[in-house]
């Protein structure tokens, strides 16, 4: 049984109807998913969750890590591609300072809390939304089959933005009743003027 947690970042508008379309071509282009789609997201942390202890730590620490971060704006200029053994393609997501500020957060309440960041990328983390990989598929897809779909998208012009409006922690899983151990609105704040 895998022992990671997912600490992701769930957003609407432009950006996830591209993404769910994508997701659907790519679907039925090469059968990857016969069932369930995997949720569209975009991991900004994975954790290591070995018991109950590190899973309700990591919940404390997202819960408290979310009531200081607002909905921030997301774009894509791009596709991406991770090669074998992940046999990846997702919409690379711009680094931005919103996106910057909420990963730090989180990483500093997750050590306040003395969850283990298992993150094998560290500071190097590529972020994207995933639109098909092997990790959850129903088959696995060839070597061919991967370069082909990576040539196709390699200079498909994007552009489109999205909104961080909840982050979650999720198990590893497609099965819905077991994969989410917590959901956390992001919520505007209004400013304050001091008189």
């Amino acid at each position: 049984m895998d022992k990671r947690l997912f600490v992701v970042a769930l957003c609407e508008g432009e950006l996830k109807n591209r993404a769910l379309l994508l997701q659907k071509i790519f679907a039925e282009k090469y059968q990857i998913y016969k069932r369930l789609l995997p949720p569209l997201h975009i991991t900004l942390e994975v954790v290591y969750a070995p018991d109950n202890r590190a899973i309700e730590g990591t919940v404390e620490a997202i819960k408290k890590a979310t009531q200081s971060i607002g909905p921030f704006a997301v774009k894509s200029k791009g596709f991406t591609c991770f090669p074998p053994p992940y046999k990846s393609i997702g919409l690379l997501i711009e680094k931005n300072h919103e996106l910057d500020l909420a990963v730090t957060k989180i990483r500093s309440c997750l050590e306040e809390n003395k969850v283990l960041v298992a993150n094998p990328f560290g500071q190097n983390w590529i972020f994207h939304l995933t639109l098909v990989n092997t990790f959850l598929a129903d088959r696995k897809w060839s070597d061919a089959e991967f370069f082909t779909a990576c040539n196709l998208v390699e200079n498909v012009p994007l552009d489109v933005t999205g909104e961080v409006e909840r982050i979650e922690i999720w198990h590893p899983t497609k099965e819905q009743e077991t994969m989410n151990e917590g959901s956390f609105k992001l919520l505007r704040r209004e400013a304050t003027i001091s008189p």
